[in-house]
């Protein structure tokens, strides 16, 4: 399995932005699969992510379900 590196332009770093705030204001007390710990980790790989420019296969499957999950998520708003 190849890991190829995809690199992130002005408007992924915005989404990728807008993904992280969701994070942080979303009430996640109510969710009792997802602990704190599951957060910052989230948080970490977003924030990595940003600074380096670019993510891996293994982590586009990842921003894509928590992609999927925002945009579920502001449907229902």
């Amino acid at each position: 399995m190849r890991n190829n590196a995809t690199f992130i332009d002005e408007q992924q770093l915005k989404l990728l932005g807008q993904l992280d705030k969701w994070i942080v204001a979303k009430d996640w007390k109510a969710d009792k699969k997802t602990t704190e710990e599951t957060i910052i980790r989230v948080r970490t790989l977003i924030t990595k992510i940003q600074k380096q420019g670019y993510y891996y296969e293994g982590e586009a499957d990842f921003l894509n379900e928590l992609r999927s999950q925002f945009l579920k998520e502001r449907k229902n708003t």
